[in-house]
């Protein structure tokens, strides 16, 4: 099984559209895993190959930007949202913002079912709505939990610690897959709204300068991790200010 992982950053970037689109007519992921996702980048997403599911967000009002693209011949076996919007104000889009939460879908795969999920927390500098919404993250997670899991996703973790406490707050059930990963968000890229590190970051562009950052990460259940075979890539596809991460899992006793 081949998953990529991506924060579409809205379709910002000209590239995304171009990647996207060789991305799927090449047929080579079993899911997309997107953050991000408004109607712009939807317009990227339509392919007969593939299903593209958004669940609408009943605290907002409006579709949730969490986004799952599968390969049709997967079967759907059932859905899970839960949205952070009102887990912290933005200072945009107050309590109104269609990016943060977790979506999953389960799937029969070969017989058994897995949870596929795709999350994004809040960014900014305040770590404990992080801690927060992965804890909440977790619990929606292991609700009625399948016997495989895995989530993907923006962590927004960009603190040194915080990837740490993220990784033992999900022990022992989910385990970190993307352990020893490299940068995956590029500062030079993101745009200049109205949070703090944004504004650091726009500042920092004038001289040339970018901060790189760890915040895009996959976790898997025990299951997997005793019976599959995980690999991770950073892409160097310049598509967003996150980097695209692809993963493969592959069954070890086949």
């Amino acid at each position: 099984m081949k998953l990529l992982t991506l924060n579409c950053q809205h379709g910002d970037q000209s590239l995304l559209k171009d990647f996207l689109s060789r991305t799927l007519n090449a047929e080579e992921y079993d899911f997309l895993l997107l953050q991000e996702v408004n109607e712009k980048v939807m317009a990227f997403l339509k392919n007969p190959a593939y299903e593209v599911v958004r669940p609408f967000n009943g605290e907002i009002g409006q579709s949730s930007q969490l986004c799952i693209a599968y390969r049709k011949h997967y079967l759907s076996k059932g859905t899970g949202f839960r949205s952070f919007a009102s887990m912290r104000k933005d200072p945009v889009r107050g309590f109104k913002h269609p990016c943060f939460g977790i979506f999953y879908m389960d799937f029969e795969i070969d017989k058994k079912i897995w949870r596929i999920a795709t999350t994004h927390l809040h960014s900014g500098m305040d770590s404990n709505i992080r801690i927060a919404e992965s804890r909440l993250a977790k619990e929606v997670l292991l609700t009625a939990a399948p016997e495989f899991i895995m989530i993907a996703g923006d962590f927004n973790a960009g603190l040194p610690y915080e990837r740490g406490r993220i990784a033992q707050l999900f022990s022992p059930e989910l385990a970190w897959g993307t352990k020893t990963l490299g940068p995956t968000l590029d500062s030079r890229y993101s745009e200049n709204v109205a949070h703090f590190p944004n504004r650091i970051a726009a500042l920092l562009r004038i001289f040339h300068v970018g901060i790189q950052l760890r915040t895009d990460h996959i976790f898997v259940n025990r299951r997997i991790m005793s019976d599959y075979a995980i690999q991770c890539h950073v892409l160097p596809d310049r598509v967003s200010d996150h980097s695209p991460v692809e993963f493969t899992v592959e069954n070890m006793n086949r």
